[in-house]
């Protein structure tokens, strides 16, 4: 027997023969859902970092005239702004407690999981 260069090698081989053994399919290429599963938690996980900043940057009183802020600020109108005036925000100087932004968070997550039990229904049809 060769003696193998890497424990690569190893690992590849013992997988080779025990998957000829056992008569198993290795998968090579992954399952479609599984990518959407992907783009679902990417794009989810995108939305409330964007929507912590916001809350962040309002709780410590951030220049809203700064280019960044206002960025996040303007983005995160889309998600947060469905939201506001259903409970009232704490303010103390330039800082806010935005409570609103703290229930779309809870919102998006509702529907990140609804979507993905979709996806999972879905799949098995």
């Amino acid at each position: 027997m060769e003696k193998p260069e890497n424990l690569s090698q190893i690992d590849s081989q013992v997988i080779d023969d025990n998957s000829a053994r056992v008569n198993i399919n290795l998968p090579t290429a992954t399952h479609p859902s599984l990518k959407v599963n992907l783009v679902v938690d990417y794009v989810f996980w995108i939305l409330v970092a964007l929507t912590l900043l916001r809350f962040a940057f309002k709780l410590i009183g951030a220049n809203a005239q700064n280019v960044f802020v206002s960025l996040i600020y303007n983005f995160t109108n889309l998600i947060v702004g469905a939201f506001q005036g259903i409970v009232g925000d704490v303010t103390s100087g330039n800082m806010v407690v935005e409570f609103s932004s703290l229930i779309s968070i809870v919102i998006l997550w509702l529907v990140y999981r609804a979507v993905l039990r979709l996806i999972v229904i879905l799949r098995r049809n």
